[in-house]
């Protein structure tokens, strides 16, 4: 199962996206206006402090949607899978 992160395309969720961008398995795309959309056919993982989120702006990540399964989401650690046994 692919998985999908849409990211509200404000400056502020950038660093997500540009993340996604330099991993090979990511492709990052901007089906509307408003969002990016981050696919994966492997598990995404995201470290808040390397993104130098605040924890604010970090808890708002899932707001433009997802398809897939949080493994999990933490203050500093945000893990997707394509399916439930990941």
């Amino acid at each position: 199962m692919k998985i999908r992160l849409f990211v509200p395309a404000v400056p502020e969720f950038a660093a997500l996206a540009e993340a996604a961008k330099r991993r090979p398995a990511c492709q990052v795309s901007a089906p509307l206006p408003e969002y990016q959309l981050i696919e994966s056919n492997e598990p995404l993982e995201f470290a808040r402090k390397e993104l130098g989120l605040k924890p604010a702006v970090w808890y708002g990540a899932l707001t433009g949607g997802v398809v897939g399964h949080v493994v999990e989401f933490s203050r500093d650690t945000l893990r997707i899978a394509g399916d439930a046994q990941s």
